[in-house]
């Protein structure tokens, strides 16, 4: 897998979602302090602090999450990042999986904005 922030954060969410959780301190290691994470066109949070909230909303209601990697497709310059990718999740007795489209600005080597939407995939 070609390896940019976009990727290099999948890789680190996947462990945290199973091991330490989601801390700003994590976050702030893929994103910018000032990071929009945007799903489906609504800010779900800004900054470390934000996203990692988000995030840990998520992770409370489910059993289990993962960005499947590696990715479908992935392009990125130093400047920005598309990528194409696989969700899938467990909460109770549902489960289920997305294909999402990502698209990131970069900033420093990290994350300045990033924007996904995800529909789920058929069964």
């Amino acid at each position: 897998m070609s390896q940019n922030p976009i990727t290099r954060m999948f890789d680190w969410w996947n462990g945290a979602f199973e091991g330490e959780g989601f801390t700003p301190e994590g976050f702030a290691g893929h994103f910018t302090h000032d990071a929009d994470f945007i799903v489906d066109g609504g800010v779900r949070g800004t900054g470390p602090e934000g996203i990692s909230a988000h995030f840990e909303r998520i992770r409370a209601k489910c059993d289990h999450v993962a960005l499947v990697t590696p990715v479908i497709a992935t392009l990125s310059d130093a400047e920005q990042g598309f990528v194409q990718y696989r969700c899938t999740f467990t909460a109770g007795e549902k489960s289920g999986s997305e294909v999402c489209m990502a698209r990131a600005d970069f900033r420093e080597g990290k994350i300045a904005r990033f924007e996904v939407i995800g529909r789920p995939e058929n069964a």
